[in-house]
Formats: C-alpha cells, structure tokens, sequence
C-alpha cells in the first residue's frame, strides 16, 4: 500500500526522474554502500513502476567498481532497457575529494601516474585534454578495457532500433523522431565527448553534438505569434 501511494503522489507531480542505480548486483552495491537497493529481476520491477506510473527516468550507472566483471558491465544495457528506463548514463568511477573512496585511493595509491607535472590524485588540475578516463586500477580490467566496454554499452542502449522501441509511448510521429534525435544528441555528448581518449575524436563528436542539437531544436520551435502583446508593466501607485 505505501508503494501505491508513492507512486500515485509521484504521477500527480512528476514527469521524470534521475535514478542512481549504480550497479545491477548486489555486490556491486555494497561497493557503494547501496545494499538497501534491489539488483536484479527485482531492480527491474522497481524501475518498471515509474514507467507505470508515467514517470520518465534516468538512470546512473557506476561504472568501473572493484566488483565489476565484463559480464556485469554488458548485462547493465539490457537490464536499463527492459526497466523501461527513457534514458540512461554509464559513467566512469571517478573518486571525489572528501569522499571515502577519494581518501582510500590517496591512502593506498602507489606508484602514482604523473602527467605534466601533476599526480594522478590530484587529477582536476590536470589539463582535460590530458586527463585520463579511468582513475584507479581495476583488479579484473585494464583501463582501455573497461572504457571500451563502457563505450559498447552506451552504443547497446542507445542503439536506433532500441530507442525508437522506447519511443513507443509517444503517440505522433514527430514526437518519435523528436526523442530518437534527442537519445541520439544524449549519447554523442555524453559517451563519444565524455568517453573518447583521442583529441581529435573528441572535437568531432562535439561538432556532431552541435549540428544534432540544431537539428533538435527545429523539432520545438513554435510557430510566430505576431499578435501576442507584451504585458505592460503597471505602474505602482505612491503612498
């Protein structure tokens, strides 16, 4: 009955949602310290119940915890579709100052990369275009692995057929191509921008990003209302 209720106060107010999901089992989640959550079938059926309740969501994957194995990392981009997710970001373990994965890294971290002149720990004062996408050592995958892998499941998720399938509640053709283009433009800014090693790679999928942004833009833009007055301000009465 709580679960009702919840769902039902979440379909009068909102329309979508950022869910960290993290990871998909449940070692995965007590890496995060997430070991309330449900992994699984029985994650699916939570993330299903937004859908039902017509609540859009975003899903946050963790990519790149201690537990991850290259079958857990590929299972996430079926799972985030059959949950019913609308849209979905895979990222990089990236360990923040102040946190307790931050101080366990420094603490323990040996043999420390340095790029032009800085330690890896110390990784935002590294210039972005020389700043690696994998932080820390993975026990089971070299960095180039596990960003590969987490290109491929950006391209699974977001891949053409997929996303017009999730398309699927929309009821005009426009409102279809409109959410294509924008999974599309999501993918582009946020797995080939954020997830490519190579400069150049990188300046090309930021020139895609921006012509598809346009392209996006075009879909909203409304039609010229030449007749709607600008209010005029009133003006106050002394006292």
């Amino acid at each position: 009955p709580g679960a009702d209720i919840v769902l039902v106060v979440l379909k009068q107010q909102l329309r979508g949602a950022l869910v960290g999901v993290e990871s998909v089992t449940q070692e995965g989640l007590k890496a995060v310290f997430k070991n309330f959550n449900e992994a699984g079938e029985g994650l699916v059926t939570r993330l299903r119940a937004f859908r039902d309740a017509d609540v859009h969501v975003l899903g946050s994957f963790i990519f790149g915890l201690p537990t991850d194995t290259p079958e857990t990392v590929a299972a996430r981009a079926d799972l985030a579709h059959r949950a019913g997710l609308s849209f979905a970001q895979f990222v990089m373990l990236q360990p923040l100052p102040g946190t307790v994965d931050f101080s366990k890294w420094e603490r323990e971290a040996t043999d420390v990369q340095v790029i032009d002149g800085v330690p890896l720990t110390r990784y935002w004062l590294i210039p972005p275009e020389h700043r690696p996408r994998v932080y820390t050592p993975h026990p089971r995958m070299t960095a180039d692995e596990l960003r590969s892998r987490t290109q491929d499941v950006w391209d699974q998720f977001y891949a053409v057929k997929l996303v017009w399938q999730r398309a699927r509640f929309l009821k005009s053709l426009r409102a279809r191509l409109a959410f294509v283009l924008i999974s599309r433009l999501y993918r582009q800014m946020y797995a080939n921008t954020g997830i490519a090693t190579d400069s150049a790679r990188v300046a090309r999928s930021a020139q895609r990003a921006r012509w598809m942004a346009k392209a996006a833009r075009r879909l909203f833009v409304a039609k010229p209302m030449p007749e709607l007055q600008e209010p005029t301000p009133v003006a106050k009465s002394g006292g």
